[in-house]
């Protein structure tokens, strides 16, 4: 029975790899070659070339915000106003420098005079969510940064000048912990 089983195996890979011969591929492979050759012979048709300018080698503006305080009562950012170029690609570096738990922080760049609204819709929004609601008015937010943590965060700054808000949207500090983005 596994005599019959085992040649009936080695039958169909036979077949197999007879129906996979080297003369209907090669047969593909000049129908193809054909089709290309008359698709660049004819200059009627042709693709709209689109050039996109290179921003990788765009520069980055470095910026360092600190949170300090260790009680309710002195905690704030120690920068009130950070400066930054219009469309420029903006690294933060986040430094918390709270020892005590409760002196967990982040930063949320808000629209003009929404940083209330935003800091109001984040309490609901709860830990589970990074304190950071979904909303057109967030341009940008770290997560969490927790006492002694340092936190980076990427983004880009505002097309259009003007004065933008930032913001801790853990519960309640933002009645101490915000500031102004001035976009140039």
């Amino acid at each position: 029975m596994k005599r019959y089983f085992l040649r009936g195996c080695l039958f169909s890979c036979y077949l197999l790899l007879w129906n996979c011969s080297p003369s209907e591929t090669a047969d593909e492979e000049a129908v193809a070659t054909e089709v290309i050759a008359q698709d660049t012979t004819d200059d009627s048709i042709s693709a709209p070339v689109v050039e996109v300018p290179d921003n990788t080698l765009q520069p980055v503006q470095e910026i360092t915000l600190h949170a300090i305080g260790n009680t309710q009562e002195d905690m704030a950012y120690k920068e009130d106003t950070l400066e930054v170029t219009a469309q420029s690609l903006v690294n933060l570096t986040f430094i918390n420098e709270g020892v005590d738990m409760p002196m967990m922080h982040n930063v949320v760049f808000t629209t003009p005079d929404k940083y209330k609204q935003v800091a109001m819709a984040a309490a609901e929004v709860g830990a589970s969510g990074n304190y950071v609601p979904k909303s057109p008015a967030v341009i940008a937010a770290s997560p969490m940064a927790l006492p002694g943590q340092t936190v980076e965060l990427e983004f880009t700054a505002p097309a259009k000048p003007g004065y933008y808000d930032f913001v801790c949207t853990y519960p309640d500090h933002w009645r101490k912990m915000h500031g102004t983005l001035l976009v140039k």
